[in-house]
């Protein structure tokens, strides 16, 4: 009886870990997919905000911000880095043209969707997902 409960814990630590492994390894083949995907330019429109990004190879960005409000319209650009790993985007952005943001900042958004032509990323802790389209030139 003792041999036949530790031959089954042995059972399930081996499935477990292989689950676990092919977990790792399709979140991996995700990202690599996803980081491929993401070269390109980009926008994306969130209320009074309309976003336009261009991603280089090295994950790199240069993203331009247009704030619309009522009487006046601030406009803004961004530069810095993505880092795409385990499902999720790591934004740093490096300088900012808007004299009260502070930098360097980081915020890590979660990639809910995706595909060739659009994908959703909630960023930290907001409720809103921002929807990005690829412009095609």
């Amino acid at each position: 009886m003792k041999k036949l409960t530790i031959i089954g814990l042995l059972v399930v630590i081996v499935v477990a870990c292989l689950l676990l492994h092919w977990q790792h390894v399709k979140i991996s083949r995700f990202d690599s997919d996803f980081r491929q995907n993401l070269v390109g330019t980009w926008s994306s429109e969130l209320d009074n905000m309309q976003l336009t990004n261009a991603i280089m190879p090295d994950g790199s960005f240069t993203n331009h911000l247009i704030f619309i409000h009522p009487g006046r319209t601030n406009t803004y650009q961004e530069t810095g880095t993505w880092l795409v790993k385990d499902g999720k985007i790591i934004e740093t952005v490096k300088s900012d043209t808007n004299p009260t943001a502070r930098t360097p900042r980081s915020i890590i958004g979660r990639i809910i969707r995706s595909d060739a032509r659009e994908f959703a990323v909630r960023w930290g802790i907001s409720p809103d997902v921002y929807v990005w389209q690829r412009i095609i030139q």
